[in-house]
């Protein structure tokens, strides 16, 4: 079954496509023909035909593909709303399950987008090193952090799963 997102964005597809076919298949090249015959005065100059259909089908054909952008871009925008209220609501769930420290912790991993240094866990409100120690173990337990050692120093991160939920 096809989602309502997917459903958005396979109308502003055929929408656009849709457009293409009217633009090269109904007014090919905007009314240039290429009419090789001279100008007369009595049947008329078939240039200036083409300029009079210029004239008014351009500003036809501009309103209607500023109609198919405005359109396509409410579709759009609709999925991204959607798509940020569903992280927003992923996030508060998650951090609904963490104690006090863990949700501190957690906090602060999505403020600097996924990735921290070990040593800025102690410097939060109310965080020894032996009470972070704990906490980083607890999420790295949990698979929801892996510690990777730079040095004489570690980089805590989102594992790959909750990155892609989170981030």
């Amino acid at each position: 079954m096809i989602s309502s997102n997917n459903k958005n964005v396979i109308i502003g597809i055929v929408i656009i496509v849709s457009f293409l076919v009217l633009a090269f298949n109904i007014f090919p090249f905007l009314g240039l023909t290429g009419h090789t015959e001279e100008c007369s005065l009595i049947a008329g100059c078939p240039h200036e035909q083409e300029l009079d259909f210029l004239q008014t089908a351009l500003p036809l054909m501009l309103s209607f593909a500023l109609l198919i952008g405005a359109g396509t871009y409410y579709l759009m925008a609709q999925q991204v709303e959607s798509k940020e209220k569903s992280l927003k609501k992923n996030t508060d769930v998650i951090l609904k399950l963490l104690n006090s420290d863990e949700k501190k912790l957690v906090n602060l991993l999505l403020e600097n987008k996924g990735k921290i240094l070990q040593a800025e866990v102690t410097r939060l409100p109310g965080m020894t090193k032996v009470k972070s120690h704990r906490v980083v173990q607890k999420l790295i337990d949990r698979g929801v952090l892996e510690k990777e050692s730079v040095g004489k120093t570690n980089v805590l991160k989102f594992t790959e799963e909750i990155k892609q939920g989170l981030l």
